[in-house]
């Protein structure tokens, strides 16, 4: 009796035991620890967020087709001005070469990319009924107007005292030539239609007075090309010629360069 009493009371601790040695089903066994897998000793240092493989970050984007161009319209020219109306001091000028008998004609506008330029140009013919140009001369009004008035007033009183005869034609070298000073890159006053160069006079006998050979000085075509020389400084601005320079050695060379307070420059 006395043992079947102690096993009632041992049976609990019994099952007890029991229950905690045995095995416990797969799905109910404590997660073993994983064995530790060796680290590579080489390759890239892998960073906080993970490697992406390239082909993961590679995206292919499609080239969009070109658009056509667009179409424009042909760009309308605006239409061409009208030419203006001559300045009135270049109207005055025309009918003052007209009384003096001047031959001329309307010569079109020079503008070229060097910068020479003469807005409204004249191709002279004759400095007056008289007097004939050889060849014809393209210069500016003010330039021709000057010349003609100083062959029909300063000159003939010349030509009497000391040639006894009239000059019926004058042969230059040069008007209206684009180019520079010599020596220099300032345009010449020839380079605006606003100088002339004399290279010899025709009289009325026939007899060619040539600037460069200068005669006996006593002799009366020595004494007119001196009077000449003299006379233009004044009407003209710049009087230049033989003994002055080689440029001018053979020829008379008259301007109207404008200069500080008007003055003359006669060499």
């Amino acid at each position: 009796m006395i043992a079947l009493s102690a096993v009632r009371h041992a049976l609990p601790a019994i099952l007890l035991c029991a229950l905690f040695l045995s095995p416990l089903p797969s799905n109910a066994r404590a997660a073993e620890p994983t064995a530790s897998v060796p680290l590579p000793t080489t390759g890239p240092i892998p960073n906080g967020r993970g490697e992406v493989r390239r082909e993961e970050m590679s995206v292919i984007v499609p080239i969009p087709t070109p658009r056509p161009p667009a179409k424009t319209e042909p760009q309308k020219r605006p239409p061409a001005r009208k030419p203006g109306r001559m300045p009135a001091k270049e109207v005055a000028c025309r009918r003052a070469l007209t009384k003096l008998g001047v031959s001329y004609s309307e010569h079109k506008p020079i503008a070229e990319a060097a910068g020479c330029a003469i807005a409204h140009p004249l191709e002279i013919e004759r400095l007056s009924a008289k007097i004939a140009l050889q060849p014809k001369a393209t210069l500016n009004c003010a330039m021709a107007l000057t010349l003609a008035r100083f062959f029909t007033d300063t000159t003939p009183p010349l030509t009497r005292r000391h040639l006894k005869q009239p000059i019926t034609a004058v042969r230059h070298a040069s008007a209206y030539v684009c180019r520079s000073r010599a020596g220099t890159r300032k345009l010449s006053e020839h380079a605006y239609g606003n100088a002339f160069d004399i290279m010899s006079f025709t009289l009325a006998d026939g007899t060619e007075l040539d600037v460069a050979k200068k005669p006996n000085s006593k002799s009366g075509s020595a004494r007119f090309l001196d009077a000449f020389r003299t006379a233009a400084c004044g009407p003209f601005k710049t009087v230049l010629g033989p003994g002055a320079n080689a440029d001018h050695a053979n020829h008379f060379h008259l301007d109207l360069a404008q200069r500080r307070n008007d003055s003359l420059y006669c060499k």
